[in-house]
């Protein structure tokens, strides 16, 4: 019994620290620009996975430009995991909104 209780407590910690260390604010510009810049709102999952790739590859290369070394995300780490789950999500959210409103200001114009 002890074992499952520090499982699940090393679990609760990973997520916590998930939550506390992700950045939104790539995903969130690179998901406004691709949700005002899409035609149609469909394939919203491979959209959304674009801009989380975008976002990490932009978290990776930022430092070097700066002139220090490069940071990758450790994908066997339950904190990086999460992260990528968190920022999916969101940017899914983000581009599926931004279409639909996109699409019912482009109705509105042509019903008036």
């Amino acid at each position: 019994m002890n074992d499952i209780w520090n499982f699940l407590q090393d679990i609760s910690e990973g997520l916590r620290a998930a939550v506390n260390g992700v950045n939104p604010l790539p995903v969130l510009i690179i998901g406004m620009l691709i949700g005002f810049l899409q035609p149609k709102p469909d394939r919203l999952m491979l959209k959304a996975a674009a801009a989380v790739a975008l976002s990490f590859g932009i978290q990776t290369v930022w430092p070097a430009l700066l002139g220090r070394p490069m940071s990758f995300p450790d994908f066997q780490q339950l904190e990086s995991i999460a992260q990528l789950f968190i920022l999916f999500v969101f940017a899914f959210g983000i581009i599926g909104v931004l279409g639909t409103l996109k699409s019912a200001m482009k109705f509105e114009n042509k019903k008036a």
